[in-house]
């Protein structure tokens, strides 16, 4: 090389999100190809499409480069993840690092960060200076690449990753790196030392999955941390004869779309991961017909049993007749109908607002409303337990997303005092579904409107089940004067119907009308879909006994549990048994399904690993025999299957 080349850097950015990031080390004359490259590179990125693109271009004399020689490499196959991170930990284990497991169960931490976990490798203290950002390693890149005029946007992570792991390596005091993508396509990660080499291992994580993470252990006198430190972050490095891809000499070897499909489903089924439909044959109702047998429905979000209600269905019929089979258009254009206006009004009435919107789906409602609400300037602050759909709302919105310890008030504090001044919202479950708990909303409300942020309760689950009258989470706090800016809810689970919706002001349903995506670009619910919902609200509206009936029903059913020894606790209808890994829930659910009684058996990603669930539902028309029965069931299959698979 001259002596004289560039370190080029690029760093791409959705509104305060990290999308792509890359860096060269080259020849004057290759700077305008480089350039040109990593500009593709950065606006055709797998994790978006981003909003600010920065480049650094830096001197460096050629004196000032260490050139290091490549890792050896090998590569090590798994049949799952799962058991990809068994293998990294047996390699730490190898390397004398007492804590090996703890140390890859860490890596699910650095998501997010933009650098590294600096981690003491005995003690495992956090050693980086700033936890936001962790410990990023530049300044490098192969000796190979820099010279060339010609190439590729398409990002190398074979070749990108040998460079950092043997500048790591070489780094003082560092005894290992490990190392998962955070690209949604590429499953392979490493771990490296100047022992062990560049070890490759797939997979780490499934195809389509955003996690990624990177530590590097440490190992010395935390005085000289600095110097480690420094050298990775500003020392020059140019790395000389990195070795083939160990598929590149045949490319027969690299598997087609087809296997990786195949792949995946074999990885679901050999962690107890993979669902099929179950087809009944009868209405959704507290006992249904499967596989030609009478069965107990304990799983059903049918909490007051008005999908099967008479009224129900035929206000269903009556408006087919009226208003036919569909819309035929948006909502904005000609698909809203007389019954669609009538469903809204009885909505807004029955959670005292100005007004309401309703939507095709639930999923519909988050989806949209979130992104209409936030941009990627606003900051979203969500529990760590939302809805899938609220934490998709999310992430289409662009916005900052900064996740809070479930339900708990004084980290939503801290974090939304640590990002002040803002803009943006906070959002929460009113019922979690998959643990049967209630937000906090007073401190909820509170925290939202003391920092000027708007305010959202998703109340899927609490329509119909909890308070006075199933008026949902506001009603269990009479004396509150604060509201939620959206309250959200669904027409699908205690209503019997299909569809979401969001009671809110007048002025607030407006703007949703003009803004939100998934109500302006969708066709109108079904007049069918209305028609049982404004029935099934009237009922509600109409029957309170009906709501006081479920209530009862669940505190006796915990009671009976609580006799027979499980100590379950809910605080709507809801009743979570955890029985911990993925096989134990699928044996239990299946011995109640031989005793005539259906419970879902709740795994990741619905709940975290290890945390596999019967996820029990009570519903209104349950006989207290039926809850005893299944109570008793529950019982016995939850100890015989915990004792077989222990």
């Amino acid at each position: 090389m001259p002596s004289d080349c560039f370190s080029l850097k690029m760093r791409a950015s959705l509104g305060m999100r990290h999308i792509s990031g890359a860096e060269k080390i080259i020849e004057p004359d290759a700077i305008p190809a480089h350039l040109q490259a990593l500009l593709e590179r950065a606006m055709h990125h797998a994790n978006g499409e981003p909003d600010f693109v920065n480049f650094k271009l830096e001197r460096i004399p050629a004196d000032s480069i260490l050139h290091l020689n490549a890792l050896p490499v090998r590569s090590l196959t798994a049949d799952t993840p799962e058991a990809g991170l068994e293998l990294m930990s047996g390699l730490l284990d190898s390397l004398g690092i007492n804590r090996a497991r703890e140390i890859v169960e860490l890596l699910s931490k650095t998501h997010g960060m933009r650098g590294a976990i600096l981690l003491d490798a005995d003690t495992l203290e956090h050693l980086e200076p700033d936890p936001e950002r962790g410990v990023r390693a530049t300044m490098m890149d192969s000796a190979e690449s820099g010279s060339g005029t010609h190439c590729s946007p398409c990002k190398n992570h074979y070749a990108e990753a040998m460079v950092l792991a043997a500048k790591v390596a070489n780094a003082p005091g560092i005894v290992a790196e490990l190392c998962i993508s955070d690209d949604p396509d590429y499953v392979t990660g490493y771990i490296a030392s100047k022992t062990l080499g560049y070890v490759r291992i797939s997979p780490l994580k499934l195809p389509g999955s955003p996690f990624g993470g990177r530590i590097f252990l440490y190992r010395g006198p935390h005085e000289n941390i600095s110097g480690t430190i420094a050298f990775l972050e500003k020392q020059p490095v140019l790395v000389h004869g990195i070795p083939p891809h160990p598929q590149s000499s045949n490319p027969s070897d690299t598997p087609d779309s087809n296997e990786r499909i195949r792949t995946a489903i074999r990885n679901l089924h050999d962690r107890n991961l993979h669902r099929t439909e179950e087809v009944f044959v009868s209405p959704a109702s507290s006992s249904v017909t499967l596989h030609g047998h009478d069965t107990l429905m304990f799983a059903s979000n049918d909490y007051l049993d008005l999908a099967n209600d008479p009224r129900v269905k035929d206000a269903a019929v009556e408006a087919v007749r009226k208003y036919g089979a569909g819309t035929g258009g948006s909502r904005l254009t000609t698909g809203t109908q007389t019954i669609h206006k009538e469903l809204e009004h009885a909505l807004a009435e029955f959670k005292c607002t100005e007004d309401a919107i309703t939507f095709a789906t639930g999923f519909a409602a988050n989806s949209g409303v979130i992104p209409a609400l936030c941009s990627r300037s606003d900051v979203i602050f969500s529990d760590e337990l939302n809805h899938a759909s609220i934490i998709d709302g999310c992430r289409l919105s662009g916005a900052r997303i900064v996740v809070y310890r479930h339900n708990d008030m004084r980290d939503l504090e801290r974090k939304i005092a640590a990002c002040t001044p803002c803009t943006g919202l906070v959002v929460s479950d009113a019922v979690f579904s998959m643990d049967g708990d209630v937000v906090n909303l007073p401190e909820f409300l509170g925290l939202a409107r003391r920092h000027h942020l708007f305010s959202m309760i998703d109340e899927a689950h609490a329509t119909g089940v909890v308070g006075p009258g199933g008026h949902g989470v506001l009603s269990l706090f009479p004396g509150l004067d604060l509201r939620p800016d959206i309250l959200m809810g669904t027409l699908s689970k205690a209503l019997g119907s299909e569809g979401g919706f969001v009671c809110a002001s007048r002025e607030m349903t407006d703007y949703l009308r003009n803004k939100a995506r998934s109500y302006i670009f969708s066709t109108a619910p079904a007049p069918a879909s209305a028609g049982a919902a404004l029935a099934a609200i009237r009922i509600v509206m109409n029957e309170p006994e009906r709501v006081t009936r479920l209530q009862h029903n669940v505190a006796f059913f915990l009671e009976q549990l609580h006799g027979l020894g499980i100590h379950a606790r809910t605080e709507s209808a809801i009743v979570p048994i955890v029985v911990g890994n993925s096989a134990r829930a699928l044996a239990a659910a299946k011995r109640l399904r031989e005793a005539g009684i259906f419970v879902s058996p709740i795994r990741y990603p619905s709940v975290p690993e290890n945390a596999a669930r019967l996820r029990l539902t009570v519903m209104a028309s349950h006989k207290e025999s039926e809850l005893i029965f299944c109570a008793e069931a529950l019982a016995e299959a939850v100890s015989v299957d915990f004792c077989r698979l222990t």
